[in-house]
């Protein structure tokens, strides 16, 4: 069997990029940056007021000032400031040269009149404090959220190149599996699996094109597309009579460096390779769909966007004690603010424990001990 380390390292090797393209800032969520953005400018461009307040000159040690005008968010002309005099301004409004800034809650005004209860905070956001002209503000890499758009759209990069969107194809297969909408007859069962992959394709931001077959090898091997950069392929991944995923492929021109791997649930994972394109055959319990996506899937997504390392690996103390098993667990749990929580699963074939799950706990051969630490992948 082939362990999780082992794989990561074949996929972050062996799988390539995806070609680039450009595209707008409202179509870029979701999609892998493939250039370090930089500013053109200083961020911010200009000395501006962080509150509500008035602005004198700073040198200026009167007690009382008058208030002769406002300075407000957008203004271009800036007034001089004058021994005495004091200029309201808005939250973001430029600030004038050698000014300082009161907050209103530190002012105390009688009329026009107005006195402080103190001075020398200067509530102002300085010129290039966040970044200086030429000076990368997203890297190369990051997949872009809410948060990255937002800066990208600050210092005016709003086409970014980014990493193509992946294409793939899954195919569940079985005679047993129904659509969802339909009610099973006696030994058929509805399909979940479909659902799955394509709410995690949708997550990723991949366009997933999706078929359901019986168990027809014929069938599987025509509907193979050679123009998907990913293949995912439900069921047929183990060693009984009717599982022929691996022989299909192979027939296909797949070469097939894993079989199986160390990990429970998800044992039968299939991985192959034709040329640049890659392919899953997933075991067919759902179960075992959500970790193997999660935990293997992600690592080759990942590199194909040209983006950080996947999985990322992170620690907590879990809440419960965890059984061992000869194969490495990856077991659902929830992210608590005590730690983490592990949930209950029947089988490789029980969903329940994904309403709450948002992580998948790496459990050891031996088993982890309440309040042990432990790694673990976030699955949301």
């Amino acid at each position: 069997m082939t362990s999780a380390e082992e794989i990561w390292s074949l996929l972050r090797e062996q799988v390539s990029p995806r070609g680039t393209e450009t595209i707008g800032l409202s179509a870029a969520c979701g999609r892998t940056l493939r250039e370090a953005a930089c500013t053109a400018e200083d961020m911010p461009p200009f000395d501006r007021s962080a509150v509500d307040g008035l602005v004198v000159a700073a040198a200026e040690g009167s007690e009382i000032f008058t208030v002769v005008g406002e300075i407000r968010a957008g203004q271009a002309n800036l007034p001089v400031l004058a021994k005495g005099n004091a200029y309201r301004i808005g939250t973001g409004a430029p600030v004038p040269h050698g000014g300082e800034v009161i907050m209103l809650e530190d002012a105390k005004a009688d009329g026009d009149r107005v006195s402080f209860l103190r001075r020398g905070a200067n509530h102002i956001r300085r010129r290039g404090e966040d970044a200086r002209a030429g000076e990368m503000v997203v890297p190369a890499g990051v997949v872009l959220g809410d948060g990255q758009i937002a800066l990208l759209a600050s210092v005016g990069w709003v086409r970014p190149l980014v990493t193509r969107r992946i294409a793939a194809q899954h195919i569940a297969t079985g005679n047993e599996i129904v659509d969802p909408a339909e009610i099973p007859g006696p030994g058929q069962i509805r399909d979940a699996n479909s659902a799955l992959v394509l709410a995690w394709a949708q997550q990723h931001g991949i366009a997933c094109a999706q078929a359901r077959l019986g168990e027809d090898a014929e069938a599987l091997r025509d509907r193979l597309s050679p123009d998907a950069d990913l293949l995912l392929i439900s069921g047929g991944a183990s060693v009984g009579r009717h599982d022929y995923t691996e022989a299909v492929l192979r027939e296909a021109g797949f070469e097939i460096p894993v079989t199986k791997v160390n990990a429970r649930p998800g044992k039968p994972l299939i991985i192959g390779r034709r040329g640049e394109q890659w392919v899953f055959g997933l075991p067919g319990n759902p179960l075992s769909h959500f970790v193997c996506l999660h935990v293997f899937v992600d690592a080759a997504v990942s590199a194909m966007n040209g983006a950080a390392p996947s999985p990322v690996l992170l620690s907590s103390h879990v809440t419960d004690p965890i059984p061992g098993n000869p194969r490495v667990t990856w077991w659902p749990a929830k992210a608590e603010s005590k730690g983490l929580r592990p949930l209950r699963w029947a089988s490789s074939g029980d969903l329940t424990a994904l309403a709450s799950a948002d992580a998948l706990v790496r459990v050891p051969v031996s088993g982890l001990a309440e309040g042990a630490r432990a790694e673990f992948i976030r699955t949301r």
